[in-house]
């Protein structure tokens, strides 16, 4: 089955006129946000023009754009066919922001891709594998905005204010999210040159904001996209419509872009999210719900206090963290003996909660198949009221 790099090869010589700009064109722009464009394509504040895709692949620093091993060669194919296309090579890339900071626990990343007719693809990075943006994910279970939230509406409204065309906002994982909060949350002046939101496999929010008169008066615009095995894109408070596309991958992999089916100029749809997915998002969730957003706070704050004190060599990835512990897992349980005794017994009671929410996710999964509807993602709050009865 053809992916993305195929579909991209596919239409290298059909412009945007020929083929209308798709779902699939935007996953190929959430996926370019995964490259680090730094001194590549300019900055949002430079001043400067934007460069093509051939100048980026062109670049004396092509090589340090791919920074993942396990997605370097599949991401080179990809700009690669894009670049020396009709259907991409026009356009112009530009407005790059790329802000990792450890002390603020901020991980922010976006780009625009700007077509002949001067309309912009905003499109908003998902995390990375650092712990930094890890950090940041773990801080949307009890607080909202989180750092990338507050920068990705600034960015948005500036973009805005510097191209003539209409706006598309996009992004993967947790650049969806970032996607939907910017299109709900940025002035009015922005907000009208915005036609649509295309998220892809985004985790949600927080119940108040989405049931706030900002997200609902967005709604109409946003379309979101998941594979039949998803666990990002169910967790945390979610709503509205969605579609369920087929992907090669399995578990976890099906998040994975690369990973999804596509036919022709559409992707393939699948049936609906499956058991073994919802049983993960629902216990993840339910987990989620049965602490306190103080609770939660703690936790956070005491896992990555954990992180921190076993990280002496310094790892900026998770990958490397787990390595460098690998064979010395004593000290992790050595650094939870130092917490504060309070600290530990809200570990001690959200790990209770965690083996409590699976073992009732496992009996109320297949009711909740049976009484939702494939189409609609329920408020979780209410949906796992209903799983208990």
């Amino acid at each position: 089955m053809a992916c993305i790099i195929d579909y991209a090869l596919l239409n290298a010589n059909r412009d945007f006129s020929a083929i209308p700009f798709s779902e699939i064109d935007g996953l190929i722009f959430a996926q370019l946000t995964y490259l680090l464009f730094d001194g590549i394509v300019p900055g949002l504040e430079s001043g400067a023009q934007g460069v093509t895709f051939a100048q980026i692949v062109e670049h004396k620093d092509y090589d340090k754009m791919f920074p993942l091993e396990r997605t370097a060669e599949r991401n080179k194919k990809l700009l690669n066919a894009v670049a020396y296309s009709k259907r991409y090579g026009r356009m112009s890339v530009n407005y790059y922001e790329n802000i990792l900071d450890a002390e603020k626990e901020t991980q922010f990343s976006a780009v625009t891709f700007i077509d002949e007719n001067g309309d912009g693809y905003i499109a908003f990075r998902g995390t990375d594998a650092t712990i930094t943006g890890w950090r940041e994910n773990f801080n949307m279970l009890y607080t909202s905005p989180v750092a990338s939230q507050k920068l990705c509406v600034p960015y948005t409204e500036s973009v805005a204010s510097k191209i003539p065309g209409k706006i598309t906002l996009i992004g993967h994982s947790k650049g969806g999210n970032l996607a939907i909060y910017a299109g709900a949350v940025c002035k009015k002046k922005a907000k009208e040159k915005i036609v649509s939101i295309l998220s892809y496999d985004n985790p949600g929010f927080t119940e108040e904001f989405i049931n706030s008169k900002k997200y609902i008066e967005a709604e109409s615009k946003i379309t979101k996209i998941v594979p039949e095995q998803s666990m990002i894109g169910m967790l945390l408070n979610n709503r509205g419509s969605y579609r369920v596309v087929k992907s090669d991958g399995d578990g976890f992999y099906q998040h994975d872009p690369f990973m999804w089916w596509i036919d022709g100029n559409d992707f393939v749809n699948g049936d609906r999210v499956v058991t073994k997915a919802q049983i993960i998002d629902n216990t993840f969730n339910e987990w989620v719900f049965s602490l306190s957003p103080e609770e939660r706070a703690i936790f956070v704050d005491a896992l990555f206090e954990v992180v921190e004190k076993t990280n002496s060599q310094n790892a900026a990835t998770f990958g490397q963290w787990s390595e460098n512990i690998k064979g010395n897992t004593s000290s992790v349980f050595d650094a939870i003996k130092e917490l504060d005794p309070e600290t530990r017994s809200i570990m001690k009671k959200a790990f209770i909660n965690l083996f409590s929410s699976a073992r009732e996710s496992v009996t109320a999964t297949p009711k909740a198949i049976i009484k939702t509807r494939i189409k609609r993602i329920p408020l979780l709050l209410s949906s796992n009221e209903e799983n208990k009865s």
